[in-house]
């Protein structure tokens, strides 16, 4: 099998088995998500390309997952003897789009440190390439495991999470997952979910010139709003994650100037701690709607509708997982990592809610999202080495 994958923008060896050399392979590698906004993304279906002639290089068992055409997830496995648990190397090979196209993977220096540049060096091709620079260490030291190894490198995450949705559709399990997001050295055993809510106030549509017909849907939207600042103030609140949350982010109603508004549709997005429950949110929304028509008796609305879903995630600081992650950072890292919360979601949950235990640590950096960014050379490679003994110790 030639060394060297050809796409057809260029040449990436899969030879490659570093994790600084991967993470520049990786980050050159356009893998923009297509469906996150308005700029036209390059798709995952190039990077899952390389990773899929990087793992047959290695003789690794290697799976391709395509339920949704052009939004690929590769899946390479090591197989243990049995008997031991087998770990999860889950992480995302999209990357945000963006109007330059800052994929160099070029050494340079901040604070007097080497860095890696480019858009995905940090979110998070360094995460996947530690990921897969330990699986080489695995492979080719044959070292011996009882549970298998199995490397998920997923579309999609930026957006809708199409690849770790569309892994465990297809039965992947395990007894423990890693996600190396960029937590700058940080141990992440929880973050909030998202719901997104909508909610039609009603009202009746007449020409602004007859007053006494109309019904101003708007207007009556915002008693709502005033409910909602009040219900705001009595949100759970978590002893790690922190308090819930919520914000209205869309409002729409009305026609054109001269008309009463016949109906006015609100969106909330709330921020949840594992207390809350689709169930729950839906029912506070009706009893909040039903509140105030018993004393506007203009006052009506649809039944609240939810159009998104995403689950908390939160995994105990006693778990094995957890406790063998802090004993073994703190080798690499030379004193104990903190184990916090986070405020972003990530496909942590999806893995929660499947049954698999999942904590999130990965390299240093900045620059998320933003047009210049960066992650530190030393920190991907303290990050290879917990994965390598993370694997040694927890598959045994």
């Amino acid at each position: 099998m030639s060394s060297i994958y050809s796409p057809s923008t260029g040449s990436f060896d899969v030879t490659a088995e570093d994790s600084v050399t991967l993470t520049q392979i990786l980050t050159r590698i356009d893998s923009s998500n297509v469906t996150l906004s308005a700029t036209p993304g390059a798709g995952e279906t190039q990077i899952a390309d390389y990773l899929t002639a990087w793992l047959q290089h290695r003789g690794i068992e290697t799976h391709r997952i395509e339920n949704v055409p052009g939004r690929p997830s590769i899946v390479g496995v090591i197989r243990g003897s049995g008997g031991g648990n087998s770990l999860m190397l889950n992480g995302h090979i999209d990357t945000v789009t963006t109007s330059v196209t800052p994929l160099s993977g070029h050494i340079g220096e901040k604070r007097g440190r080497p860095v890696i540049f480019g858009r995905g060096a940090l979110d998070m091709k360094s995460g996947l390439a530690a990921e897969m620079a330990a699986l080489a260490a695995i492979k080719a030291n044959k070292v011996p495991l009882r549970g298998d190894v199995i490397f998920a490198a997923v579309s999609d995450e930026e957006d809708a999470s199409q690849g770790t949705q569309d892994l465990i559709a297809s039965g992947w399990r395990a007894e423990g997952a890693v996600i190396p997001e960029p937590t700058n050295r940080v141990l992440i055993t929880a973050h909030k979910g998202f719901v997104w809510a909508e909610v039609d106030i009603l009202g009746t549509a007449a020409h602004g010139s007859d007053p006494a017909s109309g019904v101003d849907a708007i207007l009556q939207a915002g008693w709502f709003l005033t409910a909602l600042e009040e219900y705001q103030r009595r949100l759970p609140v978590d002893d790690m994650i922190g308090p819930a949350s919520l914000h209205c982010s869309l409002i729409h109603g009305g026609e054109e100037p001269s008309s009463y508004p016949a109906k006015c549709t609100v969106t909330v997005e709330f921020r949840t701690i594992p207390v809350q429950s689709d169930e729950s949110l839906v029912s506070d929304l009706k009893n909040i709607l039903c509140t105030i028509a018993q004393t506007k008796p203009t006052f009506r609305f649809n039944e609240p509708r939810l159009t998104l879903s995403r689950p908390s995630y939160k995994l105990p600081v006693e778990h094995s997982l957890v406790q063998q992650t802090m004993a073994i950072a703190q080798d690499v890292y030379g004193s104990l990592p903190s184990v916090e919360s986070m405020a972003i979601w990530c496909d942590a949950a999806l893995l929660a809610a499947a049954g698999i235990p999942a904590i999130v640590i990965g390299p240093a950096g900045q620059g998320l999202h933003a047009k210049e960014e960066w992650v530190d050379v030393q920190s991907i490679q303290e990050t290879e080495k917990i994965f390598v003994r993370l694997i040694t110790e927890f598959c045994n």
